[in-house]
């Protein structure tokens, strides 16, 4: 492994990333599959999030801003997301450690689907908790947070 090919995969990495956010998983695959070698790969991407231009974090809250609302999702299954996304396990454990319980997110999820609760929504649970168990919610934390919502 020679600076030349560090440097190389550096500006390949450069011209694919573009202004765009990527982690810096992805960018380890994106290397490989151009042929680098894994070693060279993995000195690029350092390179690369040693000088700021690859940042996990900043990747991260690009997965979170994609489920919030309406899609928003379990501690757990935002744990896989950030994986998936090829965010360093380290930062997605941090962050996923970082967020709401998962009782106040699921709240959440109903507030955004469903809107104000009205007379009619207690009538309604099991389509909650079917909703919020797609998400990836424990049966018990979405029956607590169905009843923080119906109580607001």
């Amino acid at each position: 492994m020679s600076d030349k090919e560090i440097k190389e995969a550096v500006s390949c990495a450069i011209r694919h990333i573009g202004t765009g956010v990527y982690s810096s998983g992805k960018i380890l695959i994106y290397l490989g599959g151009k042929g680098y070698d894994e070693s060279v790969c993995y000195a690029a991407v350092k390179d690369l999030v040693n000088t700021g231009y690859i940042d996990d974090r900043r990747a991260a809250r690009k997965v979170l801003a994609a489920r919030s609302g309406k899609k928003q999702e379990s501690r757990n299954y935002m744990l896989q997301r950030f994986l998936e996304a090829g965010i360093d396990p380290d930062i997605a454990e941090d962050l996923a450690s970082e967020l709401k319980s998962d009782v106040d997110t699921c709240k959440s999820l109903f507030e955004s689907g469903f809107g104000v609760p009205d007379e009619n929504s207690s009538d309604r649970e099991e389509e909650f908790i079917k909703l919020a168990r797609l998400r990836g919610y424990d049966f018990e934390t979405a029956v607590k947070a169905f009843r923080l919502y119906l109580s607001e």
